[in-house]
Parts: C-alpha cells; structure tokens; sequence
C-alpha cells in the first residue's frame, strides 16, 4: 500500500471515529432544544414523553432541560440551545416574563420557539400548543354541580396567579352563573398546595352550608381532602379538581375526589413537535393548538384510557 494509500484509510476510519463520538446534538438542523419547568411533574414528564416519542418517529434528537423551577437555570438552557444552533426550542416557561429576553434571543438568532401549556412572554413565538383550561374549569363546574345536587354553597380554592389556573376558574364560575343558579360561591382563596389544605380545613367550619370545594389543580385537591379527613369533614364534602397525579388517581378510585378535569398531556407533547418540524421543514405550522379538556369520575377510573394524557410507569425524562 502506498503512502497515499495509507494516509486515506487513516484517514476515512479516524472520519468514523468521530462520527460516532460526535454529541447528538453534532446535527444541528435535526436537533429540537426542549426545556420545561420541572421533570418530576407527571404532567411535565407525559408532556416529554409525547416529545421524545414524536421526535423519535420523525427522525430528530432531543436535548431536555430541567429547569426545575428556576428561570435563571431555563434561561441557561435556552443560551445552551441557541450555541448549539437547534433547530427548534420547545418551552413551558418556568416564568413567563423572566425568560421572555432569552426566547426573544433565540428568535432573533432565527430558531423557530414553540410554546407548550405555558408560554412565555413574546409575541414572536411560532406556535402554542395548551390545554382548554377555560373547558377544564366548566367540566369541573358541571361535576361538581350535579354531585351537590345544583344547589348549596361551595368554595373555590383558584390556586396560583397563573394564566392556566385563572382560565379554570373562568370556567367554573361561567358554569355556575349560567348552570347552576341555586349554587353559591361562599369563599374563594388563591395560593399553593399547603394554602389549599388550610382554606378546606377554614371553610368546613365556617360554612356549615358548604358541600363542594373546587381546586385548580391536583396537588390541591390532594392536601384539601387529606386536612378535611383529619379535621373528620371529608365526608360532607364533595371536591374536583384539574390533573390527576398518583395520589389524586387513588382519591378518585376510593371516592374521596368526585372527579377531575384533564388535559392529554402526551398528546400536547406530540403536537408541540408537529409544529416544530413543519417549521424547521418549511411545511403548515397551525401556529395555535389547543387541546379539548376530559373529564373522568370514579365510576371510569378503572377503564379509562390514559395513554394520551399520562406516560407510562417505567418511563423516565
């Protein structure tokens, strides 16, 4: 073999060598950039699992990011997305206004941004993909109405100021003016899980008249029913809620919660990256998608289809 010879072959295998060393995200034009507020979320995590498995289907690499729950740390991975020159970013924002500038950074750097379930603050972004939260919110009003027999008292825990949590209590109370007259909103408290768990326990004393709690989410329905329980009022109550979580799916099996508002999570996920290939191919970006809102009782719990909407046991972001 001549010199010429011997320096191609070095030459040809040193190539492979480094292609198979190279990160997965060497690719650029078929890697998506995807950060959400908090892997340990079962939303978040049915969310990336419809992601990765859309990503897989149509060819393109994921890189995630955890942001758990701190702009500062999102904002650091959308820079680390934009020096990795992705394709596309696909985001909840951990905070809306906070990690606007660094989204606005991407766009200007040409990298299509879609948002999912909570976007962040830019009017430049290519498309969103939610949940009917305002659909969720009358599912819950129709629920719960009925469950209390349409009429008494109940309460509303709306949860935090957030724009998803907002449009559930729009839902509900456009339900309850419009569906349910003889039903009176007699207490109302914003907050987080612990603040849910201390309204329910306020409420059952207060208003002896009172029989059904709404909550925002899953977590808050969870603490409601467990101070209610120790305070011996679980059973005059009846409470929904938004989301079902593990320990939220078990009160609705033994009857403690009446029923949930969901919204497919997987399903969102798979859309989210539908749009971020249309963009990046030059195809139909819908540019809004918006997820209609489920409703499952204990009477379906067991038999329910929960594919589009929680990922599976053994899956791990």
């Amino acid at each position: 073999m001549g010199k010429n010879a011997r320096y191609m072959t070095w030459a040809l295998a040193m190539a492979a060598t480094s292609a198979l060393s190279a990160p997965a995200w060497a690719n650029a034009e078929k890697t998506i950039g995807v950060t959400v507020p908090y892997f340990a979320s079962p939303f978040w995590k049915a969310g990336l699992y419809g992601v990765e498995t859309a990503s897989k289907e149509r060819g393109y690499t994921i890189i995630k990011g955890d942001a758990k729950d701190k702009a500062e740390l999102q904002i650091e991975q959308i820079r680390g997305f934009i020096d990795k020159k992705v394709a596309a970013i696909i985001i909840g924002a951990a905070d809306a206004a906070a990690v606007g500038p660094a989204v606005e950074e991407a766009i200007d750097k040409g990298i299509p941004v879609i948002a999912l379930s909570v976007p962040p603050k830019s009017d430049r972004l290519t498309s969103f993909v939610g949940a009917d939260n305002i659909g969720m919110g009358r599912l819950q009003g129709i629920c719960l109405g009925r469950a209390i027999g349409g009429k008494g008292e109940v309460g509303l825990f709306a949860g935090p100021d957030e724009i998803w949590a907002k449009l559930r209590v729009t839902g509900f109370k456009n339900t309850m003016e419009a569906d349910f007259p003889d039903i009176k909103i007699v207490a109302e408290k914003a907050g987080g899980t612990k603040d849910a768990g201390v309204a329910a326990t306020e409420w059952a004393k207060a208003y002896p008249g009172m029989h059904g709690i709404f909550t925002a989410a899953d977590t808050m329905a969870v603490e409601s029913i467990k101070t209610l329980d120790a305070a011996g009022a679980a059973g005059k109550f009846k409470v929904s809620t938004s989301n079902l979580n593990d320990d939220a799916r078990a009160a609705l099996q033994n009857g403690t919660l009446t029923c949930a508002s969901l919204q497919p999570a997987v399903s969102m996920g798979r859309d989210s990256v539908r749009e971020a290939v249309a963009a990046i191919e030059g195809g139909k970006v819908l540019g809004r998608i918006e997820a209609p809102a489920l409703l499952v009782t204990k009477d379906k719990v067991a038999t329910y289809d929960f594919s589009k909407i929680i990922a599976p046991a053994d899956y791990q972001p």
